[in-house]
C-alpha cells in the first residue's frame, strides 16, 4: 500500500513538473505526510526523485551553467541545508497533526515566495540579499524540500535567458542533495535505506510522468497551467493545515 501511494503521488508530482517546470517538492511532501510516511522519509524521497528527474536535464544543459552564480549560492546553501534539516528533525517529532500543518504552511509560504517573482524587475541585487535569498532557499530545502520559490524570485533580478535559469536551478539542486539524503540517513531515526530504494524502484514512474507532463505543457498555455498548479497546491496547504 505504500508502494502504491508514493506512486501515485509521484506520478501525479511528475506530471506537474514536467508540464510547468515546478511543483514535484510542493505536491509530494505535503501528500506522502498526509499518506503516512514521517517527515524525513517524505523529504528524502521527494529529494530522489527530483534528482532523478533533473539529472539528465542538467548535463544537457551544462554548457549554460551560470557558475559564478551557482558557486557562491551552492556554498550558502551546503552551510543552510544542515539547518533546514535539524529543523525538520526538531519538528518530526511533534505529533502527525501538527508536522502536517508545518509542511502546509511552508507550501504557502514557497507559494508566496513564487508570486512576489511576477513583480519583480531586473536589477543588481546587493550582495547581502542575493546571499539572504540563498541561505533561505538551503533552509527551506533541507527542511521540507521546497528551496525553489527563493531561488525563482532572485532569479528575477537577473538578466538570465530560460536555458541559464533552468540549468542554475537544476545545477543547484543536485550539488546539494546528496548533503540533504545522507544527513537525513544518519541523523532521523525514521529514515531507513529502504525508503531510498523506494525513489529507486519508482524510477520508471517519475519518468513517464514527466514525459505525459512535456506533453500537456506543449498543448497548454503555461498561464492556464501555472493556473491550475496553483489551485491544486493551495488546496492541499488547506487540507495540511485544517
Amino acid at each position: 500500500m505504500s508502494l502504491l501511494l508514493a506512486g501515485l503521488i509521484m506520478f501525479g508530482g511528475s506530471i506537474a513538473q514536467g508540464a510547468i517546470g515546478f511543483a514535484l517538492g510542493m505536491i509530494a511532501v505535503p501528500l506522502l505526510v498526509e499518506a503516512g510516511f514521517s517527515l524525513s522519509q517524505s523529504v528524502a524521497l521527494t529529494t530522489l526523485a527530483i534528482g532523478i528527474q533533473v539529472l539528465f536535464s542538467a548535463w544537457k544543459l551544462r554548457a549554460h551553467i551560470p557558475w559564478p552564480e551557482v558557486k557562491l549560492a551552492a556554498v550558502l546553501r551546503y552551510l543552510t541545508v544542515p539547518i533546514g534539516v535539524l529543523l525538520l528533525l526538531s519538528v518530526e517529532s511533534l505529533d502527525t497533526g501538527a508536522v502536517k500543518r508545518l509542511v502546509g504552511l511552508g507550501l504557502l509560504l514557497g507559494l508566496g515566495l513564487r508570486s512576489l517573482a511576477r513583480s519583480e524587475n531586473v536589477r543588481e541585487l546587493p550582495l547581502a540579499l542575493s546571499a539572504a535569498a540563498f541561505a533561505l532557499s538551503g533552509v527551506l530545502q533541507g527542511l521540507a524540500a521546497m528551496g525553489g520559490p527563493p531561488l525563482v524570485l532572485w532569479m528575477t533580478t537577473r538578466d538570465f535567458r530560460a536555458r541559464q535559469a533552468r540549468a542554475f536551478t537544476l545545477t543547484l539542486f543536485l550539488l546539494n542533495a546528496p548533503l540533504q539524503v545522507l544527513l537525513l540517513l544518519f541523523l532521523s531515526q525514521t529514515m531507513t535505506v529502504d525508503a531510498l530504494l523506494l525513489a529507486l524502484i519508482l524510477t520508471p514512474v517519475i519518468y513517464v510522468g514527466t514525459l505525459i507532463g512535456l506533453r500537456i505543457g506543449d498543448r497548454f498555455s503555461k498561464q492556464l497551467l501555472n493556473r491550475v498548479a496553483l489551485i491544486v497546491l493551495v488546496v492541499i496547504a488547506t487540507n495540511a493545515i485544517l
